[in-house]
């Protein structure tokens, strides 16, 4: 993966690279780079963005990355290599779409079956131009074949826009237009932009009983040795009637920016055509209690499912705690495998239990 970071770094100018030390919310799930372009002080600070800040410790350390990088002192206490001048595959590739991309931070994914390559592509003051996306295995590459297949059913004003999906290297390369707007500090309540984002993703005129829904008939036959716990979900369903919706599959606040008083999310690579409503209001709601507030299961649960009460419509809100607990085993059977199970797995596996 490396290599294929190599080859979407621009070719000219000085490039930071950092490791796992430099990201300490990461060091139990293995190695991660991130090269952020030193050109001036405003790509400086446009490419430390690229580091992930989901947790008070990480937001710290990002916080304390940008005072150390906007200055330009870490030409004075990191090793900032010089790039050779040469030819920039990635700028090559996309000077017609893109004319006036300049440079790109760089960040390779924590290895293992999931990792991609991921380049947030800057002009030459750092403003953000899009983001391209590099798979070059069988799962990964699927990922954005089906990111790319959202995008393109998706209504429109609630995610990114498709510039290019196309051979690169030994895999394949996405690139999509970038999000106007910011993330915000995630809560355990959603807000009216959120309720309405979530709202906008429903599709009110395919309406099923629970039993028949499509998701739920895909959730039996991914469910496996977890059926049992599936059944119980669908069981305390059975008697409603449900529409299908546009689902996200990974929805966390970090994945969100809010713009103009509206919300819009990028990352659909887990995307469903025909999910099941309000789960990705759920999992965004589950992200927040369990990686940013470090919640107990139990707990979690009973503030998820009174979060979920406050913004689903009238007739469905009697069924927050059924969604909630659908939404964590979707996230179950969606992650695991390939992910190799860790502390995470066990906490969903106990909140869908909760009472």
């Amino acid at each position: 993966m490396i290599s294929a970071a190599e080859a979407l770094l621009p070719a000219n100018g000085e490039m930071l690279e950092l490791g796992t030390r430099g990201l300490p919310e990461l060091l139990d799930r293995g190695p991660t780079r991130r090269f952020i372009p030193m050109r001036n002080w405003r790509v400086r600070l446009s490419g430390s963005r690229l580091h992930p800040a989901t947790s008070r410790k990480a937001r710290v350390y990002r916080a304390a990355l940008r005072a150390w990088v906007l200055p330009g002192a870490a030409r004075l206490t990191h090793c900032v290599e010089k790039r050779r001048s040469g030819e920039w595959p990635l700028g090559d590739l996309l000077l017609q779409d893109m004319p006036e991309l300049a440079t790109a931070a760089v960040s390779v994914g924590i290895p293992g079956p999931a990792q991609k390559v991921t380049a947030q592509l800057m002009d030459g003051w750092g403003r953000v131009l899009g983001f391209a996306k590099y798979a070059d295995n069988s799962y990964t590459r699927s990922l954005l074949a089906n990111e790319v297949r959202m995008l393109d059913l998706l209504p429109g004003g609630v995610a990114p826009e498709v510039v290019l999906f196309t051979p690169f290297l030994d895999g394949e390369l996405l690139v999509q237009t970038a999000l106007p707007g910011r993330p915000r500090t995630p809560h355990l309540r959603l807000d009216g932009a959120q309720v309405d984002f979530f709202g906008r993703l429903v599709r009110f005129g395919e309406v099923y009983p629970a039993s028949e829904h499509p998701f739920i008939a895909s959730a039996r036959v991914r469910a496996g040795e977890r059926g049992g716990m599936a059944e119980g979900i669908f069981e305390r369903l059975e008697s409603s009637r449900w529409p299908v919706a546009w689902q996200h599959g990974d929805m966390a606040p970090w994945n969100m920016h809010w713009w103009r008083g509206r919300c819009l999310a990028f990352d659909w690579e887990h995307g469903k055509e025909k999910g099941f409503p309000y789960l990705d209001a759920a999992a965004a709601l589950i992200q927040v209690s369990t990686i940013i507030r470090r919640m107990e299961p139990r707990r979690a649960k009973s503030s998820v499912s009174e979060g979920l009460r406050e913004a689903l419509p009238a007739s469905y809100a009697r069924f927050a705690p059924e969604i909630a607990a659908l939404s964590a085993l979707d996230m179950i059977l969606s992650w695991y495998p390939p992910r190799p199970p860790d502390a995470n797995l066990r906490w969903l596996e106990e909140f869908i239990e909760a009472p």
